[in-house]
């Protein structure tokens, strides 16, 4: 009897550790679809008054200091941009061009995977027609040497 319930239980933690695995991998297969990849979301042509919102996010197989660092590059290179705030322990800043407000936000998610996402808050004017923030975001991965491209609907 108790060598009846001993493979039982070898049996269904086999069973579970290989569902795991299993569950595991099809995760890290979407997760390798996703890199690169920008998300964008805009308000433009829907803008009240002048004002409206730009934000696009990315996962880049790369160091999350390395992305944030080559980001703060990139805004201080620029001197039609102007740093509001920077937090370099949590990998934030906040920078304008006069017309919009940014922010940027790189999150660690492991040792070589991380998430860039920058929103941008338009305070007058019109947006052009190509997305600030997407704009930057292609920055980056250009000059991290990352291939990054918009997604597809």
């Amino acid at each position: 009897m108790v060598h009846k319930i001993a493979g039982w239980t070898v049996v269904v933690l086999t069973a579970l550790l290989c569902y795991t695995s299993v569950a595991e991998a099809q995760w890290v297969l979407l997760g390798r679809k996703a890199l690169g990849v920008i998300n964008s979301l805009s308000s433009q042509g829907r803008e009240k008054e002048g004002q409206g919102y730009d934000v696009a996010t990315v996962l880049l197989e790369a160091d999350a200091d390395k992305v944030y660092g080559t980001a703060v590059d990139l805004v201080k290179g620029n001197p039609n941009l102007t740093i509001n705030y920077r937090e370099d322990a949590g990998r934030e800043i906040e920078f304008t061009d006069g017309k919009s407000l940014v922010g940027l936000k790189v999150s660690k998610l492991e040792d070589h995977l991380s998430q860039l996402l920058i929103s941008s808050v338009v305070t007058s004017g019109k947006p052009s027609g190509t997305s600030f923030v997407v704009e930057k975001v292609f920055q980056v991965c250009e000059k991290m040497g990352v291939s990054c491209a918009l997604a597809r609907e």
